[in-house]
């Protein structure tokens, strides 16, 4: 055949005439195929571990062009082996359907398997916990002491991701920056705290969801125990009464997240340790203010304002990497250490 004439083929007959087309096809089939499985989980609202919108958004794209990248490549290869002499031009075309029908078919029925078995087990493995401690090499310090904390129970993306498409989109893309971090080997040695890099979720939008601030929890005893270094560990213990409040009620949390009570504050270094100023307004909107030692107005007008919230408190309350004499404590305190 001239090589006008199978230059002008229509497209079936050409994308069947090489596998690179076929598999062209394949590919973009396949991305089809887990977006179908994958979209939903997002429509849906099921979102949380940041890393999916690397799937969702990079990988099975970057799949569905590859596969759109393929076919006329293989339509120009296909076009060079007959124009060559070493492949036959393909005229039928219901031969050319088949062929392309059993290709498709076949590959359609292996995503479908693919997609149901593996596709929607990945995203369930990239929302669990293992997922973000074990796999990420960098978080293991973090995972450790969370298997060990109060929260340990819940999922990470609980506190790390905020309800609704907001919080949403922005943990697709701290996911991406994070993983570029890892990949490139220049994250940050140590990884600084959400609250210290200013990448912390407000925690009216997690903390909050599980823990009421404003509930009515009066007062609480605390002992706490602590052994000597002498030879038989001696013990002593230090009994503490702590008025936690709550609501209207005076105490922690009473004068701190009552109703209408709103506090203030300058920070002058990222881990926010040392505090020059502070605003407290009370619910009936009188404000007095206080400011540190040798320190004016002046001074503090260009420092970061924040709102305090439940982790200016607590604000290790699952990642705490206890200091090696509070931990030896209470390894003996459990039983864990023979006295």
């Amino acid at each position: 055949m001239p090589a006008k004439e199978h230059s002008n083929r229509p497209f079936l007959l050409a994308v069947s005439s090489h596998w690179v087309s076929l598999a062209g096809l394949a590919l973009a089939l396949t991305a089809l195929i887990s977006w179908m499985f994958v979209l939903p989980v997002h429509v849906r609202g099921h979102v949380g571990n940041p890393y999916i919108g690397i799937l969702v958004f990079i990988m099975i794209p970057a799949i569905f062009f590859a596969g759109l990248g393929l076919i006329p490549l293989g339509i120009f290869l296909g076009r060079r082996r007959i124009k060559k002499g070493l492949a036959q031009a393909i005229t039928d075309p219901r031969l050319a359907l088949r062929r392309l029908a059993w290709f498709l078919g076949s590959a359609t029925v292996l995503n479908l398997i693919l997609g149901t078995q593996f596709t929607y087990r990945a995203v369930e493995h990239m929302e669990s916990v293992q997922f973000c401690g074990q796999t990420c090499h960098v978080m293991t310090p973090e995972f450790s002491a969370f298997q060990n904390s109060p929260h340990s129970r819940l999922q990470c993306v609980d506190c790390h991701v905020a309800p609704g498409v907001e919080g949403w989109l922005a943990s697709k893309v701290a996911g991406s920056r994070q993983l570029m971090a890892v990949v490139l080997n220049n994250y940050p040695r140590p990884i600084a705290s959400a609250l210290e890099s200013d990448k912390l979720v407000p925690s009216n939008q997690t903390c909050e969801q599980c823990h009421w601030p404003d509930k009515f929890s009066g007062a609480r005893l605390r002992v706490r125990l602590k052994y000597s270094d002498d030879e038989a560990n001696t013990e002593s213990q230090t009994v503490l009464t702590m008025l936690i409040g709550g609501n209207k009620v005076r105490g922690i949390h009473g004068s701190h997240f009552g109703g209408g009570v709103k506090i203030r504050f300058a920070a002058a270094d990222r881990k926010r340790q040392t505090i020059p100023w502070v605003e407290y307004a009370s619910a009936t909107g009188q404000k007095r203010e206080y400011l540190a030692t040798d320190t004016t107005r002046e001074s503090v007008k260009d420092l970061p304002i924040h709102e305090m919230q439940c982790v200016d408190c607590h604000n290790r309350p699952t990642h705490t990497f206890e200091l090696p004499e509070n931990a030896v404590d209470k390894a003996l305190a459990r039983g864990e250490i023979p006295v």
